[in-house]
């Protein structure tokens, strides 16, 4: 019995472990500066994303990553300006777009369809400066790309209002495969109500510090890095979830430590500076499994989500730490953002929690038990996707 366990859990995984779609948040940054040159109002626009989001995108709808230049052609369109110079700048971890218009209105009207064919969930966040003067930022959605720049009275829909962060921290856990894979894992791992209660409770701790001190500054952290720790969190909880489900989790631990020291290995070869932090990770992995499975406790799921709330604070941080933020609303704004991350956190557990009971309501544990199995098994594989694709984009 012991080895067919064994068996299933890995053929489950080798199953669902293909590439998954991985999702990051599709956002961009952009200025729009004015100048009046004789008669005519040249504008200048820079506009960057990230170059993981950037290029997984273009893969994942079928263009060719040695063809930018024919990606950005006419994304950014005017019937008031025409454009002079577009120019694409590699710039580390950022591609950045830029183009001057030579406008003949003091408030031209543009069309800004960058990003939002590859994900019509993309937000593009701009500000913009006229003759030295700054004007109040804005944002621009799938919903809003008709927009008219240098208007001081620009639509509330574009504004960084309250109820547009509110919306947009909604959006960004929702639309966030790997937030949602964790979150899952959480509830698979809770063995009833009240925990479940406390390890949301630790959870929105953890990435409710990390937010807000991200955010003012108080904490300067590496993005790339951290996304590839919030693919790393999500492997650790599934790895736990399977090795309980199949009572074979110490076993699972010592595999997973030996398959980490083989990476590390690799890494330290290759990239000796970037070795320690595959290490530290390695055995903060097998500490935690061990203490899983050798000390059953609550207390063990809501110290861990604690410490990857905290870091996957530090990425929905990484959503708003780039955008100029006006002091007097900074608290405001931040307030909005958490409060939706919650509001989508919420939704996420009630669904599922729902499903869970409507399963044992109808005596359907066995096919719960398999629920849970096939869809951590496909977690493991979506997860070491994300380590992969996110190491080498980093390494």
């Amino acid at each position: 019995m012991k080895l067919k366990n064994i068996l299933f859990s890995f053929l489950l995984i080798l199953f669902f472990s293909g590439n998954i779609l991985s999702h990051q948040k599709s956002q961009s940054y952009s200025s729009w500066k004015g100048e009046v040159v004789g008669t005519d109002l040249v504008v200048s626009v820079s506009s960057k994303i990230s170059k993981a989001v950037l290029f997984n995108q273009l893969q994942n709808n079928g263009y060719r990553l040695d063809q930018l230049e024919n990606y950005f052609k006419n994304k950014i369109s005017s019937e008031d300006c025409f454009s002079q110079n577009p120019l694409i700048q590699d710039q580390g971890d950022f591609v950045k777009y830029l183009d001057k218009f030579v406008c003949s209105a003091e408030q031209p009207r543009f069309n800004f369809n960058l990003f939002f064919d590859l994900n019509l969930s993309h937000l593009d966040f701009s500000s913009q400066e006229k003759a030295g003067q700054l004007l109040p930022d804005f944002i621009i959605s799938s919903d809003n790309r008709q927009i008219s720049i240098f208007d001081e009275n620009q639509s509330a829909e574009l504004n960084l209002s309250f109820l547009n962060f509110l919306s947009f921290g909604f959006k960004h856990i929702l639309s966030g495969l790997d937030h949602i894979a964790f979150l899952l894992l959480i509830i698979f791992l809770c063995a009833n109500l009240k925990t479940l209660f406390f390890a949301i409770s630790g959870f929105t701790l953890g990435h409710s510090a990390s937010l807000f001190s991200s955010v003012q500054g108080l904490i300067v952290s590496s993005t790339n890095l951290v996304e590839i720790m919030i693919g790393f969190s999500i492997l650790v909880c599934s790895i736990e979830v399977l090795g309980k489900k199949t009572a074979q989790l110490g076993m699972f631990s010592n595999l997973l430590l030996v398959a980490w020291a083989i990476l590390t290995f690799a890494i330290y070869i290759f990239i000796p500076k970037q070795s320690l932090f595959f290490l530290s990770l390695g055995l903060m992995m097998f500490c935690y499994l061990r203490l899983s499975e050798n000390y059953q406790s609550s207390l063990n799921l809501i110290f861990i989500t604690i410490v990857f709330g905290f870091i996957h604070g530090l990425g929905f941080a990484g959503a708003i730490n780039e955008i100029y933020l006006p002091k007097e609303d900074m608290l405001k704004i931040l307030l909005a953002f958490n409060l939706g991350i919650e509001i989508g956190q919420i939704l996420i557990f009630g669904i599922f929690s729902v499903f869970a009971y409507v399963l044992k309501f109808y005596n359907l544990g066995k096919l719960r038990n398999f629920a849970t199995i096939a869809i951590t098994a496909s977690i493991f594989g979506y997860s070491l996707n994300l380590i992969i694709e996110r190491s080498f984009l980093v390494f």
